[in-house]
């Protein structure tokens, strides 16, 4: 999933990554794992650990599932990037980020949030590119643009109960 958050972080990045983007467009700040139909999520925030989707009500909200995803692919997956749960989040990465060489410079090997996604998706075996390098807009570009991801809810998210518009 991509969403957008208010806070200040989240307008820096989103300026960021604007100015990187092809599209010249930047919806999305944060990105995450949806692991459970509770809304249970896997992602880096302070940390990389297990939140919940309702953190996010009131907020833009694009949740995607690629279209080969199974099972036991997800279970793959889940697997390899668990070994993150508890990591603090990667600061520094950010500034990688706003200068375009994350995708180089990863020795450390700890994710942000949209490199997190990603990297979920390679040990799956869903896609062949590694994670770093990233951003929740080029997630969201990738879920929005291509054939093999369907769009499971976009909009202002109103929780798990049925609230969703």
């Amino acid at each position: 999933f991509c969403v957008r958050t208010g806070s200040w972080v989240s307008g820096a990045i989103l300026a960021a990554q604007k100015i990187k983007s092809l599209d010249h467009d930047s919806s999305y700040n944060h990105a995450g794992i949806v692991v459970t139909s509770t809304g249970v999520t896997f992602e880096a925030l302070r940390k990389i650990a297990h939140y919940n989707l309702d953190n996010y009500i009131g907020c833009r909200i694009l949740i995607a599932r690629h279209v080969r995803m199974t099972t036991s692919a997800f279970m793959r997956g889940y697997h390899e990037v668990k070994k993150w749960d508890g990591t603090v989040y990667p600061f520094w990465r950010l500034a990688l980020h706003a200068v375009g060489l994350a995708n180089l410079l990863h020795v450390i090997k700890v994710p942000v949030c949209s490199e997190l996604v990603v990297e979920h998706a390679r040990c799956a075996g869903l896609v062949t590119y590694n994670g770093y390098g990233w951003s929740p807009d080029n997630l969201a570009d990738k879920f929005t643009n291509y054939k093999c991801y369907d769009i499971v809810y976009e909009g202002e998210w109103h929780g798990l109960e049925g609230k969703a518009e």
